[in-house]
C-alpha cells in the first residue's frame, strides 16, 4: 500500500510539473507557443504518414491485403501539409484541447473526493471546491467566448499552471491522509493480533 501511495505521489508530482512548465511558457510567449504547435504536430502527421508508407512499400505483397497503411500514409501527410499551410486556423482548436486536459485534471479531483469520502478521511470538502474549480475552468476554455487565440492561450496557460499545483497540493494530502489511514488499521490489526497470542498463552 505505501509503495502503491508513493508511486502515484511521484507519477502526479510529474505530471503536474510538466503542466506548471507548459503553462508558463504558453504565458511568457503565447504566439510562438501557437505556432510551434501548429508546426509540431504537422511534421508528426507528416512523419507517421511517411512511415506508414514505406512500412506498406517495404512489407512482403502478400501481407498487404486488407491494410490500408499507404492510404493512410497519404492522408497522415496531407493533414500534416494542412496543418503548415493553415498553422493559424488549425491552432484554434488546440485551446479546446488545453481546455479538455484541464477539465480532465478537476474529473480526477473529484474521483479523488469519492475516495476520501469513502475512506473517511480529511477534509474532502475542500479538495471539491478545488476540484469544482478546475472543472468549471476547463469548461470556459472549451466553450471559447473569447475574441483572441493569444489572450485565449494565456488563459489555458494559467489553467495549466493551477491544474499543476492543485494536483501537487491534491495529491500530497489525499495520500498523507490515506498513509495515517492505513497506518491506524495496520496498528488495530497488530494489536489484535497479540491479543489474540495472549489470550492463547494464557489457556495453555
Amino acid at each position: 500500500m505505501r509503495k502503491l501511495l508513493k508511486q502515484v505521489r511521484w507519477e502526479t508530482l510529474l505530471t503536474s510539473v510538466l503542466y506548471i512548465i507548459l503553462g508558463i511558457v504558453t504565458i511568457v510567449i503565447p504566439d510562438t507557443m501557437i505556432r510551434t504547435l501548429g508546426y509540431l504536430v504537422g511534421i508528426l502527421f507528416i512523419l507517421a504518414g511517411a512511415v506508414s508508407m514505406i512500412c506498406y512499400l517495404l512489407r512482403d505483397p502478400g501481407q498487404n491485403f486488407y491494410r490500408n497503411d499507404f492510404g493512410y500514409g497519404l492522408v497522415g501527410i496531407a493533414v500534416g501539409v494542412l496543418f503548415l499551410y493553415k498553422v493559424e486556423w488549425i491552432t484554434s482548436l488546440i485551446p479546446v484541447i488545453l481546455g479538455i486536459l484541464v477539465l480532465a485534471s478537476g474529473c480526477g479531483k473529484l474521483q479523488n473526493v469519492i475516495d476520501m469520502k469513502r475512506a473517511d478521511c480529511g477534509n474532502w470538502a475542500a479538495v471539491l471546491i478545488l476540484a469544482a474549480v478546475n472543472v468549471v475552468f476547463g469548461a470556459v476554455l472549451i466553450a471559447n467566448p473569447f475574441d483572441t487565440v493569444i489572450l485565449l492561450f494565456q488563459l489555458v496557460g494559467a489553467g495549466l499552471i493551477f491544474s499543476g499545483i492543485t494536483d501537487c497540493i491534491t495529491v500530497f494530502y489525499v495520500t498523507g491522509r490515506l498513509k495515517d489511514v492505513f497506518d491506524e488499521v495496520h496498528t488495530v490489526d497488530s494489536t489484535f493480533v497479540e491479543v489474540v497470542e495472549d489470550d492463547r498463552s494464557g489457556g495453555k
